[in-house]
């Protein structure tokens, strides 16, 4: 009993630890900084709280009202709404970086944020993806881009242990975890080959 209740601990806390919003802000202050040092990291934590800082704050809020099921919100019928305004605030957003200045390494990146949400969104019309181990496979695939090659197998183990606690705490399928990993795989991948020549 001890033993299942430490495990149910430790998937909660990789859950939190290396939800898609800790993800997302680390990736955009990483793709700043990379562009442009400090004041590019800069941009990058602006960029970061107002897509993914805000709509977590916001989901904490409506959870604690009853109006999802929880912050990481596990019904695939009320995520769509979800995905839907994020994808548009981070829409406007990016938008907003390039007009204002921004190293174009970060509303590039937020840009894959963005369609890594309408692919989320597409799939959830349907079928239950993880969106935890999609970001957390684009994170570790755009990190190896962002710094240096090697750093994409070190931090392979997080999307992998992500997909394990997901799967362990029946928020999803191996089918579904596995999925998402592909879909954050292919959006990593294609964020590398479009911001290498903006590096």
């Amino acid at each position: 009993m001890a033993s299942a209740v430490t495990t149910a601990r430790a998937d909660a806390l990789v859950a939190e630890l290396f939800a898609p919003a800790p993800l997302v802000l680390s990736l955009l202050v990483l793709a700043g900084w990379s562009a442009a040092g400090w004041t590019g990291a800069a941009w990058g934590l602006g960029t970061a709280v107002l897509v993914a800082s805000l709509p977590m704050l916001v989901l904490r809020v409506l959870a604690r009202r009853g109006r999802v099921d929880g912050h990481f919100v596990r019904s695939r019928a009320q995520r769509l709404p979800v995905y839907a305004a994020t994808g548009v605030l981070t829409a406007l957003v990016a938008a907003a970086g390039l007009r204002l200045g921004a190293p174009p390494l970060v509303p590039v990146t937020t840009a894959f944020v963005l369609l890594g949400l309408l692919v989320l969104l597409v799939v959830t019309l349907w079928w239950k993806v993880s969106a935890h181990v999609a970001m957390a496979a684009c994170w570790a695939v755009a990190l190896g881009a962002l710094t240096f090659p090697g750093a994409a197998l070190l931090a392979a183990p997080v999307p992998a242990a992500v997909a394990l606690s997901r799967v362990r705490t029946g928020d999803h399928t191996p089918a579904q975890a596995a999925a998402g990993a592909l879909i954050g795989v292919l959006i990593g991948l294609a964020h590398t080959a479009v911001t290498g020549p903006l590096r």
